[in-house]
């Protein structure tokens, strides 16, 4: 089974991180990891090669070159192959040219199974799964908590209101990684030193045949969010003066009663 992993870099969650004078752009601590829901498709995959024989995993990124450090973490936990597609000199990450540009990668590789995380932990928009999947016309289900290869199938479990969602996925396919699916590896140091001596190509997305066009989304503005009011305690000498003087409060001066 041929098995893509779409991975990407991410500040890190202690990285500081300042809104710029034109309130468009970031600086960024130079502290990166691979994105949280990432770890968990990389990890699957690398299950699912495990109990299919003859199956290949190979990680992908779309990002600036500095995104091979998340590309060698993948290699170090287990993958076999990894490309960057440099997206240097395209300022935006537009969902729908970063799935464009996927999908291209996907068709010139070939494939059987592709996994990627829910969402980015930066942008949030959990957008870029599903677009792949459209474009490149396979099913996909999203979020899922459970994978088990059946020959030309696939059986993955995600949640569900009040319970879970058991689905049958004809291959090729897409899926999405949600927490809980697995316990992503800590890699070896033996994994890790093959990691730093792997050679990881560059793809120049042009030569997929994908043309840079104007977004379709763009930042408008980044804010920081409101800062939070001083707490109050509600004050009484008994539960029942703290219960009157809380009410008070909530319908005074929070007016949400």
């Amino acid at each position: 089974m041929n098995i893509l992993v779409f991975i990407k870099q991410v500040a890190d969650t202690e990285a500081r991180i300042i809104i710029k004078g034109d309130k468009k752009s970031l600086e960024i601590e130079n502290k990166y990891t691979m994105n949280f829901f990432d770890e968990f498709a990389v990890e699957e995959a690398l299950k699912v090669k495990g109990k299919v024989s003859g199956s290949q995993v190979t990680a992908c990124a779309f990002g600036l070159p500095k995104a091979v450090e998340a590309l060698r973490t993948a290699i170090a936990m287990g993958a076999d192959r990894a490309f960057l597609l440099d997206k240097t000199g395209l300022d935006d990450d537009d969902p729908l040219f970063v799935a464009e540009v996927l999908s291209a990668f996907a068709r010139k590789e070939g494939f059987d199974l592709i996994l990627t995380g829910r969402q980015a932990i930066d942008d949030e928009n959990a957008a870029i799964g599903a677009m792949t999947a459209e474009f490149l016309g396979i099913p996909h289900v999203s979020a899922i908590t459970k994978l088990t290869p059946d020959g030309t199938k696939i059986i993955v479990e995600s949640d569900a209101e009040g319970g879970k969602e058991t689905v049958e996925v004809l291959l090729p396919a897409l899926v999405t990684a949600q927490k809980g699916l697995n316990e992503p590896r800590v890699p070896l140091i033996t994994g890790v030193m093959k990691a730093m001596k792997a050679h990881i190509p560059a793809i120049d997305p042009a030569s997929l045949g994908i043309a840079h066009h104007e977004p379709r989304t763009y930042i408008v503005s980044y804010d920081t969010p409101p800062k939070r009011p001083p707490a109050k305690i509600a004050e009484g000498e008994t539960g029942e003066e703290k219960v009157k003087n809380l009410i008070r409060l909530l319908k005074d001066e929070a007016r949400v009663l």
